[in-house]
């Protein structure tokens, strides 16, 4: 069961990086991680950190892209702050966490991984690649798409909105998407287990709203 969140300026969205010192991916999962956390409260459940698997490139941009691209990335796990309560602290720890993803050598080493498993009899994969998997609540993605306007047949599009894949056993799946200066955010859910998907979708709005009116103040 597929969502939608309002449409964000990415000018609105770095008003908040630009005071926390983070990234507007971090900002963003900051607003994730607190949907997650006001439907947890709203449901009767205490509120903990958990983790969704993030792509992080690693291509070599210093090198002349090959003549067949194609994707070079490894998906690692990242602790969302779920279970923090305050929404600009979220984004601090959202940043905190990301740069150590960064520094860490834990991308090249799961891309490695990846590569072994696609070496190794299917059935064995799968459940390798399951196994690991199932210890995350879905995958969180990041794609900055043109930031220009695109047409199609002389029509301009009005916006883009992408959901992320996952496998069949994973709750919640986020894709945030940039296009021509705007940033949509769709989530994905496992309708049996989240089957009120529009109160999540409310409560990333609203706490997105929140942090707009930080960053407001702060000026």
């Amino acid at each position: 069961a597929p969502g939608p969140c309002h449409p964000r300026a990415v000018t609105d969205v770095k008003r908040v990086s630009r005071l926390t010192g983070a990234t507007i991916n971090d900002v963003l999962l900051a607003a994730v991680s607190g949907a997650i956390n006001t439907y947890a409260r709203d449901h009767g459940a205490d509120p903990v950190d958990l983790i969704t698997m993030v792509p992080v490139n690693v291509r070599d941009f210093s090198r002349p892209l090959p003549r067949e691209l194609g994707n070079k990335f490894a998906l690692v796990y990242l602790k969302l702050p779920t279970g923090v309560s305050q929404p600009m602290q979220r984004v601090a720890e959202c940043k905190s966490r990301m740069d150590s993803i960064k520094a860490s050598p834990e991308a090249l080493l799961t891309f490695g991984l990846n590569s072994l498993i696609g070496r190794i009899e299917p059935h064995v994969a799968n459940s390798i690649t399951n196994f690991f998997s199932d210890k995350t609540i879905g995958v969180t993605t990041n794609v900055v798409g043109p930031q220009e306007e695109r047409f199609i047949a002389g029509v301009p599009i009005a916006g883009v909105v992408s959901w992320v894949p996952g496998s069949g056993r994973q709750t919640l799946g986020v894709c945030i998407f940039s296009f021509a200066g705007v940033v949509r955010v769709g989530f994905k859910v496992d309708a049996a287990t989240i089957p009120d998907a529009e109160k999540l979708v409310h409560a990333f709005d609203e706490d997105m709203d929140e942090l707009l009116r930080i960053a407001a103040l702060a000026r």
